[in-house]
């Protein structure tokens, strides 16, 4: 099978890509993650992985490889959109918010089919259900440090599955890399899967 660029240092996206059995190399792509708030939040989540693709193609300066993935996932509620939180107090806020409540999780994918130099670009929405959270089982939560580097302050795969009573839609796009969309992604654009 033909190597595919993962543009992220994400641990989950490169455990799902080990599950599927899929030869990758790692390059994190450090860009900027804000995407302009006119934008639905769908549309925010794929530019900014569009965004990722992008800059590893420009890094590699023409050598251009025939797959690369980048992806991007967020948290919206009340039309807000929750990104990674830029510190412990901003992590406490959206806690605070997602606290008895439905949110939408959105990964985005991108995904450089070099044969053909185009970027085909796929979405996939879920919601979460959170349980009322106690002030005290915030802080309980930020002590552990889980919630730093990831969008909407909580791992849903880590401690915080504590917090979750209903999921609707796709577990391992919560986790960051929806796997049945993605291998269809892979199979809609021609790659050799199981070749």
């Amino acid at each position: 099978m033909e190597p595919i660029i993962l543009a992220s240092g994400s641990l989950r996206r490169q455990e799902y890509f080990r599950l599927l059995g899929l030869p990758f190399n790692i390059m994190p792509s450090y860009v900027d993650e804000t995407a302009p708030a006119d934008l639905e939040p769908r549309e925010q989540a794929e530019q900014i992985a569009e965004r990722k693709v992008s800059a590893i193609l420009k890094v590699l300066d023409g050598r251009l490889p025939l797959w690369v993935l980048g992806a991007d996932t967020i948290i919206c509620i009340d039309n807000r959109v929750f990104g990674k939180p830029e510190d412990r107090d901003s992590a406490y806020r959206m806690l605070k918010t997602l606290s008895g409540r439905t949110h939408e999780v959105i990964t985005a994918m991108a995904l450089y089919v070099g044969r053909e130099k185009r970027i085909a670009i796929k979405s996939v929405s879920s919601k979460v259900r959170f349980a009322s959270l106690s002030t005290e089982e915030i802080e309980w939560y930020l002590e552990t440090g889980e919630w730093q580097g990831v969008a909407g302050a909580y791992q849903i795969q880590g401690l915080a599955s504590c917090f979750i009573s209903h999921i609707e839609g796709s577990y391992s796009g919560i986790v960051g890399l929806p796997i049945h969309e993605f291998y269809g992604m892979l199979r809609e654009n021609g790659y050799p899967y199981g070749a």
